[in-house]
């Protein structure tokens, strides 16, 4: 079976057929790649059985937690919520850049420079019965049995199924953040935030969040800082950081925390953390990133049919061939409050290998053209059934959450505060099972009713 990977948002085309280039390795901009993620126990259960050195690297260059602290903007502590510890799901959370999973991924596969053509573009995707044909901006064609469209919230594999009906929207919010040194802070500050849980400042007008990127005692540790406004249109990416302190300085400058400086007032955390933001030098200090967001899509494969962009006739039809699968941000972008975007993306990779290699391997008499067409057409099902209802609920509940971070009443911000302090009562097991403890394997083999062995 001739498999193709599109990931047009980083400019990657992997594929088996054939070695291609290797161009200058990807790792250089972290600006490209992104900011800080949080990796949960699922997305590692999942790393350990497709990439465990992968796993093992992240493991070693993050920092991990089993809870976030949340806190008023007046710096009272309310509560402390459990966040998927070690002890429960053998994985605790990993706080970490997303760079740093990117490069841990390409250094499982030592053959990579023979599989990767790296800075090519994604122009136009269309499925015939028999294959995907993949055209790229410098004009070359692809044909391959099965595309798996992994390009992202901008996805152009996905306008093969639904043209621009579902293209992402600008929801109002613009997220801030980016990595400062702790050197950069005041000794106090230091060496009071050594080792403390990821928290969250909440207050009328928005968050603030902060988290060490690194194990404990690194020798070049980072800070991990991130916030939000609501801005009617979104800013140029270009708008200079310098612009934009007296807005965050405006709405956060005064927040209290227990990391001030009590020698020095002024020497709050969260203006330390603008100020080296927004004055610094260092490229990945800082980012100002638009919040886009992807309606739920009805189908996540071209089982269901195709636009007119992706039918060979050019017409839209009602009945594809399945042999366009969309996964990740391409079949839903998840929003950050969900802290699971990496972590539904590798579940999403395993079920569909999983289901191709069960549906595949199946005993039939057809030819094999015909065992590869049946087997991706009972792939792209079952991978709909198995993983669409799972990652619409954590979508719908991020999406939700993401809403809350609007300004607020004082009133709401009251409830909003005693909420907290009740849910930090809870047990983790009712706050964190459904989506940490969620094993592929085990849900792959429920679905195909076989023994997880057999897969």
């Amino acid at each position: 079976m001739n498999l193709s990977w599109s990931n047009h948002e980083d400019h990657h085309y992997w594929r088996r057929s054939r070695n291609l280039r290797w161009t200058p390795f990807p790792l250089q901009s972290n600006k490209l790649i992104g900011g800080g993620i949080s990796l949960g126990p699922n997305g590692q259960r999942v790393l350990a059985s497709i990439a465990p050195s992968a796993l093992s690297f992240v493991r070693e260059q993050g920092f991990e937690y089993p809870s976030f602290t949340f806190a008023n903007q007046d710096g009272k502590i309310l509560g402390n919520i459990p966040f998927g510890s070690k002890e429960r799901y053998k994985y605790g959370q990993i706080m970490t850049t997303r760079a740093t999973v990117h490069e841990a991924l390409l250094l499982e596969d030592s053959e990579l420079d023979g599989k990767v053509h790296w800075s090519v573009k994604v122009s136009h995707v269309r499925e015939t019965n028999n294959s995907v044909h993949v055209e790229f901006e410098d004009g070359t064609v692809e044909q391959c049995d099965l595309l798996i469209g992994a390009d992202g919230a901008r996805s152009q594999t996905r306008n093969a199924l639904f043209g621009e009906e579902y293209k992402p929207y600008y929801d109002g919010l613009t997220g801030f953040g980016g990595f400062v040194p702790l050197s950069s802070l005041a000794p106090f500050t230091q060496e009071a935030i050594q080792n403390v849980t990821p928290s969250i400042t909440m207050g009328r007008v928005g968050g603030f969040g902060y988290s060490l990127l690194n194990p404990p005692n690194s020798p070049s540790q980072k800070l991990f800082w991130f916030s939000h406004c609501e801005i009617e249109q979104p800013l140029p990416r270009d708008t200079p950081r310098i612009n934009m302190m007296p807005l965050l300085l405006k709405r956060h400058g005064s927040w209290k925390s227990r990391y001030d400086d009590p020698n020095d007032p002024e020497k709050t955390l969260f203006k330390q953390i603008i100020t080296v933001a927004c004055e610094g030098k260092e490229e990945n200090s800082w980012f100002m990133l638009p919040r886009f967001f992807t309606p739920l899509l009805p189908h996540w494969t071209s089982i269901h049919g195709l636009s007119k962009e992706g039918s060979e006739s050019g017409i839209a039809t009602n009945k594809g061939a399945g042999r366009i699968v969309l996964l990740g941000d391409a079949a839903h972008a998840m929003p950050p409050e969900g802290a699971q975007g990496v972590s539904c993306a590798v579940e999403d990779s395993l079920t569909l290998a999983l289901l191709l290699k069960h549906y595949l391997s199946q005993d039939v008499t057809h030819s094999e053209s015909d065992l590869v067409g049946e087997a991706i057409a009972k792939a792209s099902r079952s991978y709909e059934d198995i993983r669409m209802p799972r990652v619409n609920k954590i979508l719908s509940e991020a999406k939700g959450k993401a809403d809350r971070k609007r300004q607020i009443t004082w009133v709401q911000d009251k409830i909003r505060e005693i909420a907290v302090w009740i849910i930090s009562w809870l047990p983790e097991s009712y706050l964190n099972d459904e989506v940490f403890a969620y094993e592929v394997e085990v849900n792959v083999a429920k679905y195909l009713g076989v023994s997880q062995d057999s897969l």
